[in-house]
């Protein structure tokens, strides 16, 4: 009997060396990331429907709770827009504050044991007798978790600037400097998330130990988000404008005020104290007028374009760090 040898099937498309390597190591993160997409595609689905059909029924499309437009001050539109603010606009600040968290949960699960874990369980020996060196393998454990991280952000920042759309502005009163959307709704995401993901990922190859380099990487995503909004209203030039603040628009964000003198010194709404009696208080404010530092919506991208590179820039140079670090403690 003679016998027949069969050649091996090959999968022409199946991952092979380093890059299957990743892929058997980051699948349950991109299966969740890819469960968490879904589901948000839903809620999005629904919510953008429900806020269109009740945008249009009730007839307040572009009214605030104030509004000098004569067609918002119709009976009942008011309240229309104070309803949905109630409702919709919880759903819609409820979904920025979660994705707000995206990054520290990016940073303290995904990056944090990217390395960590190698050192537990000591299986980066393993990986580093196959012929490939200590760089490629960081690099490229870097790069599988940023192709992940990078497009579920991505597509988690689209659905809620889709959502946001309808009401954006003026009747959900959630503008596009609100906290909960502008790190929420477009790039910045993406970026913040694969600086978290960086951020982790040297904290674990620092600390060599899975849960302090989770903990690490939560406290300092959260201190970077929390830079990052303080310095965002001056990553592009602004202007200055002699109203209140309360005066503006909601398409305008004044993110400073207080008073200026005439030869330009500025002065702060509370500048007395208890150190000058009333006489002496109104001498300092004599021919003061309210000032407001603002952007107005055109300024949304050009602060978007430079938070992107900045946080893409810190996340450049945290990978070369990370890579710098393993070689040398590998060494």
């Amino acid at each position: 009997m003679t016998a027949v040898l069969e050649a091996p099937v090959r999968r022409p498309f199946a991952p092979r060396g380093l890059g299957w390597l990743m892929w058997r190591q980051l699948r349950a993160v991109a299966w969740g990331l890819l469960a968490l997409v879904l589901v948000a595609a839903v809620a999005a689905v629904w919510l953008h429907g429900r806020e269109v059909d009740f945008i249009r029924s009730h007839g307040i499309a572009g009214c605030a709770m104030i509004s000098l437009d004569p067609a918002c001050q119709e009976p009942g539109i008011q309240q229309a827009v104070m309803d949905f603010r109630n409702s919709y606009g919880h759903l819609l600040k409820l979904a920025g504050l979660l994705l707000l968290l995206l990054p520290v949960a990016v940073g303290a699960g995904v990056g944090a044991p990217l390395l960590a874990q190698e050192w537990e369980h000591g299986t980066w020996k393993l990986v580093l007798t196959q012929s490939v060196t200590r760089r490629r393998w960081v690099l490229a454990k870097l790069a599988a978790a940023g192709l992940v991280v990078g497009s579920a952000s991505a597509v988690l920042a689209l659905l809620l600037r889709w959502a946001w759309q309808p009401s954006a502005n003026d009747v959900s009163g959630i503008s596009w400097y609100s906290w909960t959307f502008f790190g929420t709704g477009g790039p910045d995401l993406v970026a913040t998330a694969l600086l978290a993901l960086a951020v982790g990922a040297l904290a674990g190859a620092v600390l060599r130990r899975t849960l302090p380099a989770m903990a690490a990487a939560a406290v300092l995503v959260g201190l970077l988000q929390t830079g990052l909004a303080w310095l965002r209203p001056y990553l592009w030039s602004s202007q200055t404008v002699l109203v209140s603040r309360s005066e503006l628009p909601n398409s305008i964000w004044g993110f400073a005020q207080g008073f200026v003198l005439p030869d330009g010194t500025r002065l702060p709404y509370d500048g007395c104290g208890g150190a000058l009696d009333q006489a002496q208080c109104d001498a300092k404010y004599a021919n003061a007028a309210e000032y407001t530092d603002l952007h107005r919506a055109a300024d949304y991208w050009p602060l978007q374009t430079v938070e992107t590179a900045l946080c893409l820039g810190l996340a450049a140079a945290l990978a070369v760090v990370t890579v710098v670090w393993v070689r040398r403690r590998l060494g």
